[in-house]
């Protein structure tokens, strides 16, 4: 069990304890843990084809693909990897039984050539390839090529476009192969177009309450006996485990400093005659400062009766926010339009619009079309030949819209210039030439320079929260232990369940790759060492170990329960549904008699008997001959 069993079970106990405490201000607390052996490394992913896939190649793999393409999200790293993994694991011997190979010529076609390969499009080029991003491409990659520094990275993604183009081959070889028959079309014509006219008696299970029909352990027992084997029962490999946080956040002393650090900054920024220069020498300078509120944004706001009685040049704060603390300073309260918005406008596109020479050349472009429009040239005219937002060409560029619904560089010129100005507006699309058309109804708006921390826990308090964690496994080293610990404490205990081993979340945490890892290489009972994990220590206990195949009776006994219930029902039903006719068993069974038309074997389902498919009822249904 690593750390925690070598204390649970060693007598040096104390000198251990002293020792680990010593450690603990030399390096990371991950490292520690991973001197004494739960590291992820020491551990498996997952199982492909037969062979393990060991969590230290997993995470190095992981960090590589981070590396080359900058996931904003790490699970997209993860499945990404995971499932090319498993490519190599499955296919890569099928890729050269089969001759499938990647020549020079190939590879650079489908990078940058006349055919880009479709992962190419969709990962280098977002789906829209065009020569001017092409040719970028050919002297990236050539660039690394030549760069001895640079080298590693392309063969990073050489390798990865490989492996790629690979799949999509044997995929389109695949694909080719799989072609249907005459014979089999016709028999898939003629499951559609057949149809079937026939009455029916039908009696619910709810019809009997489950309550009153008796069931016991045996009669479980014979029903798990004869469908255990069944696929609806078939057990996937995973694991269950039970967990609790101990939570990494701030404590009273830590916001009551925060609060009075923000004490001391308000006095400052009062007094400051440069908001940019004050807050740029405290460090809290942001893109983000500056902000409008008005409408719901403003209803939305805590302190909104503080921020509309304040005067333009008050701060309002500190106060707290969730897990941040906050200062505003009003820097401006006006009149603005705040309902409805028409405007029309010229796109100008560019690839990268924080490349000052192809913002300057837009920016001409603009100056030119203003200058026509003052010499009188028509704006939907101009809209035609020179808008690139195909959106808007046929209503000659306009747009109506309420707040919240346009970019916002885009909607604060529509909504913070007087009608009829004409300007320029900066977005990811471009550079947008803007007329304001008309503007309904108008609210105040109330502008501040918002500065907020988040309100983080101190090097005492986290110190504080590991040696709880800490604590609490390795004084509580078996599942009952951890139950009756976590009660006595106050610690929720969470469940997960039926947990694959490519997992890289659970229930309630996002990130949970090592929690995983460590519950594929435990037994039940076991208790793990602390993981921190978004913001929180946490600690497991396994639950359950699921194998592939047919479950233990224990982990489906309720699904059984439930079977052996309908069981006895049917049986019930056989009882009653006796008689010479349809309106006889159904006098007897409580029920009516149903009609169902034009039913066929492709689509079996029956009006009027609950909506699901009944193959089987649908199929005797063709068998029988007519009134049988």
């Amino acid at each position: 069990m690593g750390m925690i069993e070598s204390i649970r079970n060693r007598q040096t106990l104390l000198l251990t304890l002293i020792g680990l405490g010593m450690l603990s201000f030399l390096v990371p607390y991950d490292a520690v843990i991973a001197l004494f052996g739960n590291t992820a490394g020491s551990q498996n992913a997952g199982v492909v084809n037969g062979d393990d896939v060991s969590f230290l190649e997993y995470r190095t793999k992981v960090q590589q693909r981070n590396s080359l393409f900058n996931y904003t999200d790490n699970r997209a790293a993860q499945n990404e990897v995971w499932n090319d993994i498993v490519t190599e694991r499955l296919y890569g011997d099928e890729f050269s039984d089969l001759g499938l190979a990647l020549t020079k010529d190939e590879f650079d076609d489908i990078r940058y050539g006349d055919y880009v390969s479709p992962w190419v499009s969709r990962t280098f080029y977002g789906g829209q390839v065009t020569e001017e991003q092409k040719d970028n491409w050919r002297q990236t990659f050539s660039a690394m090529y030549s760069d001895p520094n640079g080298r590693a990275q392309y063969n990073g993604y050489a390798d990865v476009i490989t492996l790629k183009r690979m799949r999509e081959k044997l995929d389109g070889l695949v694909k080719a192969g799989l072609a249907a028959n005459t014979l089999e079309g016709k028999r898939e014509f003629l499951r559609g177009e057949a149809k079937v006219d026939f009455r029916y008696v039908l009696k619910q299970y709810s019809a009997i309450p489950d309550a009153d029909v008796e069931v016991t352990d045996s009669d479980i027992s014979a029903y798990y006996r004869d469908h255990k084997d069944e696929s609806q029962y078939a057990q996937i490999a995973g694991r269950d485990l039970e967990y609790i946080r101990v939570p990494l956040t701030a404590s009273f002393e830590d916001r009551q400093r925060s609060e009075a650090r923000f004490a001391e900054l308000k006095t400052g920024w009062m007094a400051a005659e440069d908001d940019g220069q004050f807050l740029s020498e405290n460090g809290l300078a942001s893109d983000d400062n500056e902000l409008q509120l008005l409408g719901p944004a403003l209803a939305a706001e805590s302190k909104v009766a503080e921020l509309e009685a304040a005067q333009v040049g008050d701060v309002i704060g500190p106060y707290f926010e969730g897990e941040f603390i906050r200062l505003d300073k009003v820097i401006a309260k006006e009149e603005v339009a705040d309902s409805t918005v028409k405007c029309r406008h010229i796109l100008l596109k560019t690839d990268d619009i924080n490349d000052a020479a192809q913002l300057a050349a837009l920016e001409a472009r603009a100056d030119s079309l203003k200058r026509r429009l003052r010499a009188g040239d028509a704006f939907a005219d101009l809209v035609n030949k020179h808008s690139e937002d195909p959106g808007s060409k046929a209503t000659g560029g306009e747009y109506e819209f309420k707040r919240g619904r346009m970019v916002k560089p885009f909607e604060d010129f529509c909504f913070n210039n007087r009608v009829g100005k004409i300007g320029t507006a900066q977005t990811n699309y471009g550079l947008h030439l803007i007329e304001v058309l008309d503007q309904q109804w108008t609210a105040e708006a109330i502008t501040v320079n918002r500065v907020e921390q988040a309100v983080e826990a101190s090097e005492s308090t986290s110190s504080d929260a590991e040696q709880l964690a800490m604590n609490f496994a390795i004084d509580n080293g078996t599942t009952e232990d951890f139950r009756n610990a976590a009660d006595t404490l106050g610690f929720a205990i969470v469940e997960a369940r039926d947990l694959q081993s490519s997992a890289s979340a659970i229930t309630g945490l996002a990130n949970a790759g090592e929690v995983v890892g460590w519950a594929y290489g435990a037994e039940p009972g076991d208790v793990s060492n602390p993981f921190r994990i978004d913001g929180n220590y946490v600690i497991a206990t396994l639950i359950r170990i699921k194998e592939a195949g047919v479950p233990p009776l224990e982990n489906v006994e309720e699904q059984m329960r439930t079977g052996a219930i309908q069981d006895k029902k049917a049986a019930m039903y056989l009882d009653l549904m006796q008689g010479e006719s349809l309106e006889d068993i159904a006098e007897k069974a409580g029920s009516r008699v149903g009609v169902a038309a034009g039913v066929s074997l492709k689509s079996p389902s029956i009006q009027g008997a609950g909506g699901n498919p009944e193959p089987d009822v649908v199929g005797t249904a063709y068998t029988l001959d007519l009134n049988a």
